[in-house]
């Protein structure tokens, strides 16, 4: 009876999404998107593919924010970054993914100690690795179709842009093209970037079990496929932890550091 049950529950998390995140995909199909093509497509799966085979989940939980910054603010709609603040969901168990938010504000918002809060009017983009048995027929479809390339074993990337109403419900729709670029950008860039994070030994609470990392900036140069490219092949993206932490400041410290370090000696 206990093998029975515990298999049952396995089975509802699977279906049901369990942990810190909104649960699993809302059924929303690439192909359904203005702008989108074949090659559009299985250029993102295999983004998605190449940064689910880093594990970011192993170290990071959604108490880690990170800033990014993709080009300038002037290559996108409204002159600004899409969704300048991203975490990893699920690393405690749970649904895995990638969160985006329209800001730091929003991210820290909506992120609570044990599960994702639902703040009115906060927008965010998600991409989530669904087990390939429970996906929509939609996207099914999709994936046969374009052989698009496995996250891991047996899971496929769903990218869908949710937003909690007012009443505390959850509003789900097909990502915009630029916001798909925009995602594209940032999975290959953090792909390359987070296992350069070094733990803080020492630094937090000793109650708490999260892992600090040192303070983080860094930025590396990412290929747009070529159906993602308008007149550049590379695009800059800097990606900071904590959130916002610029280069001047980072070599304000080291400057600090070098100049004790002459000091002492």
């Amino acid at each position: 009876m206990d093998v029975h049950l515990k298999n049952l529950f396995s089975r509802f998390q699977e279906q049901f999404g369990s942990g810190p995140g909104l649960g699993p995909g809302s059924g929303t199909c690439l192909m359904k998107i203005d702008g989108s093509s074949p090659p559009f497509v299985k250029s993102l799966y295999k983004a998605a593919a190449s940064l689910y085979r880093t594990d970011p989940w192993r170290r990071l939980r959604p108490a880690h924010l990170f800033s990014v910054k993709v080009g300038k603010d002037w290559d996108w709609y409204g002159r600004k970054q899409p969704f300048p603040c991203i975490q990893f969901i699920g690393g405690d168990g749970g649904d895995l993914a990638i969160y985006m938010f329209r800001s730091e504000d929003d991210a820290k918002q909506a992120t609570g100690s044990r599960e994702t809060i639902r703040v009115p009017s906060v927008e965010l983009l998600r991409v989530t690795y669904e087990v390939e048995t429970l996906m929509f027929l939609s996207n099914m479809r999709m994936i046969k179709s374009l052989a698009l390339e496995k996250s891991g074993e047996d899971r496929f990337p769903v990218f869908d842009v949710v937003r909690c109403t007012l009443s505390g419900e959850l509003e789900f729709r097909n990502p915009k093209i630029e916001e798909l670029r925009f995602a594209y950008a940032v999975m290959r860039a953090i792909a390359l970037v987070h296992p350069l994070l070094e733990e803080d030994v020492g630094a937090g609470s000793k109650y708490s079990r999260l892992t600090c990392f040192q303070p983080f900036i860094e930025t590396v140069d990412v290929q747009w496929s070529a159906e993602m490219a308008k007149g550049n092949d590379l695009v800059a993206v800097t990606i900071s932890h904590p959130p916002n932490r610029g280069y001047e400041e980072r070599n304000n410290s080291a400057s600090s550091e070098e100049a004790i370090n002459e000091e002492t000696f």
